[in-house]
């Protein structure tokens, strides 16, 4: 059995204005299968379109409120809700609201989180 905490995980912080931040809770090197990613979004902050790689993710709000947008479809997140992106599907995030928001990500294989390791450390 593994535990991690997010208040010890390494933080990193994406590399564009207003960008969220993120704490690996386990990677690759933890499980072959999966990774579970703490993500929290500043006030409005988020993440540019993006694909996940080999990585099918699962959004899963823990506080806040984050909109995804996926081609022309929008969808806002909230607790309570997920979403699922398949391989190859490019998204974006936004955090609308009026105070941060907060997520799990479950990454499938978990070869996206080893995109974050590039991340600068905050």
């Amino acid at each position: 059995m593994y535990v991690a905490d997010t208040e010890t995980a390494t933080r990193r912080r994406a590399p564009v204005t207003a960008g969220l931040t993120v704490a690996p809770l386990t990677t690759a090197a933890t499980s072959d299968q999966v990774a579970v990613i703490h993500v929290e979004i500043p006030e409005g902050g988020g993440l540019p379109e993006h694909d996940h790689g080999a990585s099918q993710i699962v959004l899963i709000p823990v506080s806040g409120s984050v909109q995804v947008r996926h081609g022309q479809d929008v969808h806002t997140l909230v607790p309570g809700s997920a979403a699922h992106i398949d391989t190859g599907e490019r998204v974006s995030l936004a955090n609308l609201g009026t105070e941060p928001a907060s997520l799990m990500v479950v990454a499938s294989p978990p070869e996206f989180a080893l995109r974050l390791a590039a991340w600068p450390i905050t």
